[in-house]
């Protein structure tokens, strides 16, 4: 054997065999792509087993088990309506059909405030014909009569319970000057609310009941309770209250300026909206409550 051919075959041994480093070469790629998926199934089990990142998957938000709205109801109908949380039962319609009346139970505690709930009445479950908000705090069951004298409705109309998040109510047009002020007037019976908004947002509520009452006992403890009101009112930051009494009558003023204060939720109003709440969102609560808005 000569000596080239003896260089050739130790430079074969040292640089190994090809089919070896192709083996070497792919299973090093396999190792690299399967990686993630093996760091994240054992970091799972992992953390399962230690309690670790439970407490973030159980934090899971609500809305996302929620059912948008209830099945069809005549009013006319004697069963029940269950709609995710809470259950419709006793439902009834007065014989004047400006009141409907029922109770609303839940299992545990239910905060209606925040859960955006609404009846939706339609005629034929096809045509629209308004909304009710509902409020309060179910603690097994709460009974209701809710307003419904500005809309046609008798035991042939049909009602749903809908979930409507504040996020999907449709923009509404401001009617804003060049420097961004604009304001909402919503009225119902004796009281008015005006909602001033700069760039569609709340910056200030102003709010005035007008009362009245021929009969001077009645009047009187009614006037005593408004001059606790207006106490209560003034000790609060941003909060402006008065009373201009006349003859067996009285218009009970108040103002809420949100520049230092983001809530007035202490004053159990809540058509004090948050501080920055747009305008379509005040809007369309205010009629859901049956105030109309302009």
């Amino acid at each position: 054997m000569d000596v080239n051919s003896e260089d050739v075959k130790e430079k074969r041994d040292k640089a190994g065999h090809p089919l070896f480093i192709v083996i070497i070469f792919v299973a090093l790629l396999g190792f690299l792509f399967f990686i993630p998926d093996i760091y994240k199934k054992y970091n799972s089990e992992i953390s399962d087993f230690l309690g670790i990142g439970k407490e973030e998957q159980d934090k899971k938000p609500e809305e996302d088990n929620k059912t948008n709205r209830s099945a069809f109801y005549q009013i006319g109908s004697k069963s029940t309506l269950k709609f995710n949380e809470i259950e419709l039962t006793d439902i009834a319609l007065s014989s004047d059909k400006k009141t409907l009346s029922f109770n609303a139970n839940s299992e545990d505690v239910f905060e209606l405030d925040k859960a955006n709930y609404y009846l939706e009445f339609f005629e034929d479950r096809k045509t629209f014909v308004g909304r009710r908000l509902l409020l309060g705090r179910i603690t097994k069951s709460l009974p209701f009569e809710i307003d419904i004298s500005n809309m046609d409705i008798d035991t042939t109309t049909y009602f749903v319970i809908s979930y409507i998040p504040d996020d999907t109510i449709s923009p509404l047009e401001s009617e804003s000057d060049e420097s961004g002020l604009a304001s909402i007037t919503c009225k119902k019976g004796d009281f008015v609310y005006d909602y001033e908004l700069y760039l569609k947002k709340l910056t200030k509520v102003t709010k005035k009941h007008t009362y009245s009452n021929p009969n001077l006992e009645e009047y009187a403890k009614e006037l005593l309770e408004a001059r606790k009101l207006e106490k209560t009112y003034n000790e609060y930051t941003g909060v402006n209250a008065s009373i201009v009494e006349e003859t067996n009558s009285f218009i009970f003023l108040s103002s809420f300026d949100y520049e230092n204060v983001t809530s007035f939720s202490k004053l159990k109003d809540n058509k004090l909206f948050q501080k920055g709440t747009y305008n379509n969102v005040i809007k369309f609560k205010m009629e859901a409550e049956g105030y109309e808005c302009s």
